[in-house]
């Protein structure tokens, strides 16, 4: 293919800083690039056609160039990134859209509430985070209510009598003033402590206000305090890495063309996360975009560290200052403790020796993904499916799938396979990059049935299945490969059987613990099917309720005789 189209657009071009931009036929932009010499940078994009096979994709889609002169390199550094969030062009590294992650928010309010924002910034309040993954958000807002009581409702009413979340205890009645604004704004004060990582300092403050509340005989808020403590302490146990020499700080973590972020607040790691890039031509010298993809919505801390020396360092900096309003640390030296907390929990996998495993072994490239199959019932009832997602040597949790079988009322795991392929395979059609082979747990008659409801909607794909205890592999062309013999195929075959087989359990064991404990309150007088989800959202299993006090149970609206018969159901 000819690219001499380009040449003339190259010795017309400037030898000043600015930002350049390739275009195609239909007048959309494909690429776009800063520099600060622009026709310089172009002949340098000319000359790697031959070596890089991206660069031919660039000119071989573009028809034009153009570009824009700017007064500096940081000019020119600012407008590239502004372009490339205005035209996403399919070549340019960026973050997927929906990258910005939540954060909890302690409005700054007369009464304070806590919310989620995933744009730092757009809620008046101290913010706190990001939580990853997302879900985190979601659990500490709720604790933030159990434990320090901050109004549900939003905005807040004025009333008499107070909701229903006030006897659940996860507010504290402000509305109906059943709590004076200096106590409120000091549980407020403290929740803010508590999500800024300083969980000690908390403790602490808990102590002092649980002895001078027993002093003056207050022993109902002095018992709030106490759970409060508990809950607390609770929460530290479970957090993995304290005393990290930094308060606060972002990790981006560059490897093998992914990239993860571990955020540090109070010393502490609070999450990890793989960002999401926006295509499979993340290169050397593409870090910086995904860094300013991040910012542009996410909190910018005191201190990022980075794994490795990045390009444009400098003008990132000047950016992150305009952003944030003073000067952002920058520090290329991972501390020991988040280097092993990244070593156990990132793993990265030897994908050039499995790829070459692979090929070798099937005669064809390692899939980009894999998915895998398992059925899960407990005598025929509560029958599930799990599909798990492997992806460029990872497991990609945002994709994994369950189902809950619809068709098959009785002991089949045939028909109950057929169900949960036919209804995932069908979602292939719609995919732009569906997987290239299905794992399906079981042997040749699970095998069997991928085969058939492949053939049914025609789609084009591989099928396997592999065997337990022998670990055999049984493929859609009738080989039969032992596992043991090739340690890169075993653990990506089991990893994935283990992995679905994990999920569809997961799944089944929920569902039996919501309908069987329904069904066992459905005998008990004086339980309807209010009181019965009310039961079971608040406590989950049958010991809880056990556990529960009769006191709470009325709040919750359980009349104290109902209680009663509750625990005298449960015990005989």
């Amino acid at each position: 293919m000819s690219y001499e189209w380009a040449l003339e657009f190259i010795e017309n071009a400037p030898q000043e800083s600015g930002v350049y931009l390739f275009k195609n036929k239909k007048k959309q932009y494909i690429y776009i690039g800063k520099a600060v010499n622009i026709k310089n940078r172009l002949k340098n994009h000319y000359q790697q056609i031959k070596t890089d096979p991206k660069e031919r994709k660039i000119f071989a889609e573009s028809s034009q160039i153009e570009w824009i002169i700017t007064k500096s390199d940081y000019e020119a550094f600012v407008l590239e990134n502004e372009l490339i969030k205005q035209y996403k062009p399919k070549y340019n590294v960026r973050l997927k859209s929906g990258s910005s992650y939540p954060m909890v928010v302690i409005t700054d309010e007369e009464y304070p509430t806590v919310k989620i924002s995933r744009k730092y910034g757009e809620i008046k309040g101290s913010y706190f985070g990001p939580f990853l993954p997302a879900k985190t958000a979601k659990h500490m807002k709720d604790l933030i209510h159990k434990l320090f009581k901050l109004r549900t409702c939003d905005p807040m009413p004025i009333r008499n009598i107070v909701c229903f979340d006030y006897h659940l205890g996860l507010c504290s009645g402000p509305c109906a003033n059943k709590i004076s604004k200096k106590d409120y704004n000091e549980d407020a004060k403290i929740a803010k402590t508590f999500l800024s990582g300083n969980a000690k300092d908390v403790l602490y403050n808990l102590y002092d206000k649980i002895n001078e509340y027993t002093q003056k005989l207050m022993f109902e808020k002095a018992a709030v305090i106490r759970d409060q403590i508990k809950a607390i302490e609770t929460v530290i146990r479970k957090q993995e890495v304290l005393g990290i020499p930094i308060q606060e700080a972002d990790v981006f973590y560059f490897i093998d063309k992914r990239v993860f972020l571990i955020v540090v607040r109070g010393h502490t790691i609070i999450g990890k996360e793989e960002l999401r890039i926006s295509n499979q031509d993340f290169e050397e010298g593409s870090e910086v975009f995904v860094l300013t993809s991040y910012y542009e919505n996410n909190y910018i801390p005191e201190k990022i560290i980075l794994n490795k020396k990045v390009q444009d360092i400098y003008n990132f900096k000047q950016w992150l200052y305009q952003s944030k309003g003073k000067k952002v640390e920058i520090d290329f030296a991972i501390p020991p403790q988040i280097k092993n907390f990244i070593d156990r929990n990132i793993n990265i996998a030897d994908l050039e020796t499995l790829k070459e495993v692979f090929e070798k072994t099937f005669n064809f490239p390692l899939p980009r993904r894999i998915e895998c199959f398992d059925i899960s019932h407990l005598q025929g009832e509560f029958t599930v499916g799990s599909c798990v997602v492997w992806e460029d040597g990872y497991m990609n949790k945002k994709e994994y799938r369950r189902f809950k079988v619809k068709t098959v009322d009785k002991v089949d795991d045939y028909a109950s396979l057929r169900e949960v392929l036919t209804r995932r395979f069908r979602k292939y059609l719609e995919m732009e990059n569906p997987p290239q082979l299905i794992l399906i747990d079981g042997g040749k008659g699970q095998l069997s049935q991928g085969i058939e409801v492949r053939e049914k909607l025609g789609l084009n794909i591989k099928v396997f299945s592999i065997a337990k205890k022998e670990e055999i592999l049984y493929t859609d062309d009738g080989r039969e490969i032992k596992l043991f013999d090739s340690l890169p195929l075993l653990k990506l075959f089991t990893q994935l059987r283990d992995e679905a087989h994990r999920f569809a359990i997961n799944y089944n064991r929920k569902l039996r613990e919501k309908e069987g404990l329904k069904s066992i309150l459905d005998n008990i007088e004086g339980i309807g099917e209010k009181r019965k989800e009310v039961l079971y959202r608040t406590y989950k299993t049958l010991d809880n309720i056990l556990k529960a006090p009769d006191e709470e149970l009325k709040k919750l609206g359980i009349p104290t005789s109902v209680a009663q018969k509750i625990k005298e159901y449960l015990n005989s």
